[in-house]
């Protein structure tokens, strides 16, 4: 319910702006998949002819591979959109990044993308934020358009938005479009994102608290 009410919140606000809702995308608020019914109860919701027909492939949803949940989504046949956060081109380093990689690897993770997509004949696009050093070479953009090269995938490239503090950091633009080149010369279709809100620290990657005030003493 409360998933159906946001959606009828932004298009009650937008209608106000003589705009319209185009679409939905289940992402940067924690794993989609693991709130399974909720999500997908919405979506099914929004697309009743009767309420909102919203249909579901104006709908994104965001997952860092949870390949049961995947295949389940599949079953549903709900033509929803995959964006699929890889990050890497290698299970050794995807699972120093992201810990669940373990349990699902990459392998899985595409043939479970590619599955849906097949059936639900819906593009999945494949996440990558570019770490200056760290999964930016040419070698690896070579194991990565082996890895998602399929006529349903896309993938987005998101030089990483700095953080105060991080160690870590974007690549040049330069280096940027060589790993880009050599994806598109591989037959990849590949997009390299804009960075909007850096100047508020309002880019994607950047919520956080700049100081955390220390808690007041108890009297």
């Amino acid at each position: 319910a409360e998933i159906v009410d946001q959606f009828l919140t932004a298009s009650r606000d937008l209608g106000e702006k003589q705009r319209s809702l185009t679409n939905v995308v289940f992402m940067g608020m924690g794993e989609p998949l693991n709130n399974y019914a909720a999500v997908v109860g919405a979506i099914r919701r929004w697309a009743r002819q009767d309420t909102l027909n919203f249909s579901p492939r104006r709908v994104t949803i965001s997952t860092i591979g949870l390949v049961p949940f995947i295949e389940r989504l599949s079953a549903e046949g709900l033509p929803v959109n995959l964006a699929i956060s890889l990050h890497a081109p290698d299970d050794e380093l995807r699972s120093s990044m992201i810990p669940v990689n373990r349990k699902y690897p990459i392998a899985a993770i595409v043939a479970a993308a590619r599955a849906h997509a097949e059936r639900t004949g819906r593009r999945t696009s494949y996440e990558y934020v570019l770490l200056q050093g760290v999964n930016d070479s040419v070698e690896q953009a070579r194991r990565l358009a082996t890895v998602v090269r399929h006529r349903l995938s896309h993938v987005n490239l998101i030089p990483m938005n700095p953080i105060d503090g991080s160690p870590l950091g974007p690549p040049s633009k330069a280096r940027a479009q060589a790993f880009q080149s050599v994806l598109q010369e591989a037959g990849v279709s590949t997009t390299i994102r804009a960075t909007r809100g850096l100047d508020i620290d309002a880019a994607c990657g950047q919520l956080r608290a700049r100081q955390l005030q220390p808690a007041a003493s108890p009297r």
